[in-house]
């Protein structure tokens, strides 16, 4: 688990904040953006962020009318709320002793009431075993006991954005008929009406030309009685043809 303290949560929570400050007092360059992306790695990689309850009050105290939705934001998977428990509370007692005895002989501590929550959230940190606490403040900087203090100067810049690599995809809406077969035996899949009227036309052709030629087929005669008396007559005329062709075969 890691701690995030209000400083790093009203970055994430709240537009038009001002830029964060280095140790040297400068403007910190894409603070909001190195927050982001902080949030979305640890996100990608299911870290626990603490969220002490002592932070919580700080970014309530200015959240107004957002108060909802903040609280909404944190109650995201990744999100837990750490209160000041009892074993937050011993922990604290030892941080404030410690403090007190690195500033006697006559040296003014802090207004104790900024100083109680930083000792609070640093307290809660040691509690819940947490490795790092990622605060800009430096008063948790200084009271974090043993604990890693991250600030936002110390993140990374997030990687700069690649160019989408040109595609050569078919643009959306249009659509190509996909033919595998090598280009000279690549056919239509679908023949238009012409082109079935001429092969239609090609096929009648070559029938009538094979039964012109073919002397035992007769044309067929469809239609009156006139057209059938002369199919008659035609067949008569071939019947003795044919038995005159016998009797001079037998003749011989």
């Amino acid at each position: 688990m890691i701690i995030f303290d209000a400083s790093y949560l009203l970055i994430f929570l709240r537009d038009n904040m001002p830029p964060a400050r280095d140790r040297n007092d400068k403007p910190v360059e894409k603070f909001k953006e190195r927050v982001q992306f902080l949030i979305g790695s640890l996100d990608a990689s299911n870290t626990i962020i603490g969220v002490p309850t002592p932070a919580l009050a700080e970014i309530m105290v200015l959240a107004g009318t957002a108060g909802p939705e903040y609280l909404k934001q944190l109650r995201r998977a990744n999100f837990v709320l750490l209160p000041f428990d009892t074993k937050a509370a011993i922990e604290a007692a030892h941080l404030i002793f410690a403090i007190k005895k690195q500033t006697s002989g006559g040296q003014k501590l802090e207004t104790w009431a900024k100083v109680k929550f930083d000792i609070q959230i640093a307290a809660i940190a040691k509690s819940e075993a947490a490795h790092i606490i990622y605060s800009d403040d430096k008063g948790i900087e200084t009271n974090g006991g043993r604990i890693t203090v991250i600030r936002i100067c110390d993140l990374p810049l997030p990687p700069e954005p690649t160019p989408e690599s040109e595609s050569e995809a078919v643009p959306v809406g249009t659509q190509q008929t996909l033919n595998l077969a090598p280009a000279e035996e690549q056919q239509p899949l679908v023949a238009t009406e012409e082109e079935n009227t001429n092969e239609q036309t090609a096929a009648s052709t070559a029938k009538d030309d094979k039964r012109e030629a073919d002397p035992a087929h007769l044309p067929t005669v469809q239609g009156s009685d006139s057209g059938r008396a002369q199919g008659e007559a035609a067949k008569q005329t071939t019947e003795e043809a044919a038995e005159k062709d016998r009797g001079e075969r037998d003749s011989t």
